[in-house]
């Protein structure tokens, strides 16, 4: 006889909840499970498969603000730069969402590309002047984001600074 446990794994209650996820893209939005991202990826998983709305792992990682599930991402193979089905990147999104700030450096340091615009021209850098990410944009100036990239409206991101007032410049 096994023995089971009398209630569902977390893992499990998420599986059976979303069915346009992948195993992997669900293991990189939970805490603690490095180790299941480095199974599926040795078992087969596609590290950079996207979901229905065109993100990978990464940017789930990103998006729930999953430093080592990202680390282990990209330490897999994962590409920093695959875009969603806005044609945003991991990078656009941690600046958006913010979290912590070694997201990233780490995603800039793996040569994730800088200057991805959405539909309104704006920038990873317009983006962390907006929600007050400071450390965000350090890093992305660190890296060589263009401080004058200038939005669809024009505004630079000390525009955006002084018009949203978050970050001290």
């Amino acid at each position: 006889m096994s023995e089971r446990a009398p209630w569902p794994s977390p893992v499990t209650l998420v599986l059976c909840s979303s069915p346009a996820e992948t195993p992997l893209s669900l293991a990189a939005q939970l805490e603690g499970t490095v180790d299941v991202i480095r199974l599926l990826c040795l078992g087969g998983a596609h590290i950079d498969f996207r979901a229905r709305d065109g993100a990978t792992a990464l940017h789930r990682a990103v998006c729930t603000r999953r430093y080592a599930a990202l680390t282990a991402l990209l330490d897999l193979g994962g590409s920093p730069n695959y875009k969603d089905r806005r044609g945003l990147t991991p990078l656009y999104h941690t600046a958006m969402v913010g979290g912590d700030p070694r997201c990233c450096e780490l995603l800039l340091y793996n040569q994730a590309q800088i200057g991805t615009m959405d539909e309104n021209g704006w920038q990873e850098i317009h983006q962390a002047c907006q929600h007050g990410h400071s450390q965000h944009l350090e890093h992305l100036l660190f890296y060589g984001a263009e401080p004058g990239a200038q939005n669809a409206s024009g505004n630079t991101a000390l525009h955006v600074c002084a018009l949203y007032n978050k970050v001290r410049v």
